[in-house]
């Protein structure tokens, strides 16, 4: 199973060590199409997903439509929202804090052996499959371009 420019998709102790800080499940340069998209193939995936409006409003697993989102979030500079997606024990948390990149962050102790990282893998390939966009995992930061990529997946 190999990504991008030769990073393979497979378990390395020394990326997922507990350093304080998170790891980053990114796509750059998105669209609005490829949230659809991806909010799609989350909802196709079955897994327990917890979807939150921060000011007003709390709706457990119900992921409303990316437009609908994001047009809530740019008319109200207060609102916020936030989507956690659990596949086996890892949780996979995203803050839609910007149309233009798809962004997850999880707790590195979480993916503690092969089998566990079985499981970001899947989440990693679901991303990337439903959105036909690369995916990278990268150390906890703000300018994913610039950070070496732990992980790199293309979909065929």
């Amino acid at each position: 199973m190999s990504g991008l420019d030769g990073v393979d998709m497979r378990y390395r102790r020394e990326d997922f060590e507990v350093d304080g800080a998170l790891r980053d499940v990114c796509i750059l340069d998105a669209s609005i199409n490829d949230w659809q998209n991806l909010l799609a193939g989350l909802a196709l995936a079955n897994w327990p997903a917890q979807f939150a409006w921060t000011l007003f409003e709390s709706i457990d697993g119900a992921i409303p439509d990316a437009r609908s989102l994001f047009d809530r979030l740019k008319s109200d500079p207060e609102e916020s929202a936030s989507l956690s997606v659990q596949v086996g024990d890892i949780w996979f948390t995203c803050y839609f804090f910007d149309i233009d990149e798809i962004e997850f962050t999880f707790d590195p102790a979480e993916v503690e052996d092969p089998a566990s990282f079985a499981h970001l893998e899947a989440f990693v390939r679901r991303l990337g499959d439903s959105t036909h966009r690369n995916v990278v995992v990268t150390m906890e930061g703000t300018d994913h371009r610039t950070m070496p990529a732990l992980i790199e997946y293309s979909p065929t």
